[in-house]
């Protein structure tokens, strides 16, 4: 109890004492100056709540710069020759494991053709709206030999497009890991007929990896990335 209420507590006692009449106003005051306490006592707890909720979200927001800015190009930028512009990036999907294989995805984007050049108009009978491209990190475990093609692997979107590599620009990656091998590299999906500005997911199906006598040694793949 602090010296202020042990005061008012022995003035109330010696009133008390003296005149009944006034025990009262005497116990009002108590109550009083009691809630007051208590008011300031909750206004500053409420204000060390604030400062500490504020304190997270900075570190938040100082944790999502950092991530972002962990990369070269920015969503929003368009590349260095003009051609595409970043329109969405996950870069937090989990490793997938099936059998003995482990496949990382470190990087997925979405971008936007904003200029396609006209020497590659040679290469393709369509210019194509956007370009999905998924970074792919694939290791196998044990010495044992395991025929894995994530680099043919079909996608999906929520804008209803379903896509094949395009190989032309994509790396090969897949086919037969003997033993500890590792393996990386970029495959890429044009997009046709619709706007990359609508795709909000990609989902993935790769075929499941198999052995020399194309047994399964593993499950298919299908995972979703949202953007």
């Amino acid at each position: 109890m602090n010296k202020k209420l042990c005061f008012l507590l022995a003035v109330g006692l010696v009133t008390l004492t003296a005149c009944g009449s006034d025990d009262t106003s005497t116990n009002n005051q108590d109550e009083a100056d009691n809630e007051a306490t208590a008011s300031a006592e909750t206004d500053t707890t409420e204000d060390e709540t604030e400062e500490d909720q504020d304190e997270e979200q900075e570190e938040t927001d100082i944790e999502d710069t950092d991530s972002d800015n962990d990369w070269e190009m920015q969503v929003g930028d368009t590349n260095e020759d003009g051609v595409l512009r970043l329109l969405g990036r996950n870069d937090t999907s989990e490793t997938i494991e099936t059998g003995s294989m482990s496949l990382d995805l470190p990087q997925v984007t979405v971008s936007e053709v904003v200029d396609w050049p006209a020497e590659l108009a040679d290469f393709y009978d369509f210019e194509p709206t956007g370009i999905i491209s998924i970074d792919m990190e694939v290791s196998n475990s044990p010495e044992d030999t395991v025929n894995f093609y994530m680099d043919q692997a079909t996608i999906t979107t929520n804008t209803g497009e379903q896509l094949d590599p395009d190989i032309m620009s994509s790396d090969h990656i897949g086919g037969e890991f003997i033993g500890a091998v590792n393996k990386k590299g970029t495959i890429v999906y044009m997009l046709e007929n619709f706007d990359p500005n609508e795709v909000e997911w990609v989902r993935i199906l790769i075929s499941a990896p198999h052995d020399d006598d194309f047994e399964s040694a593993g499950d298919k793949v299908d995972v979703q990335i949202d953007f």
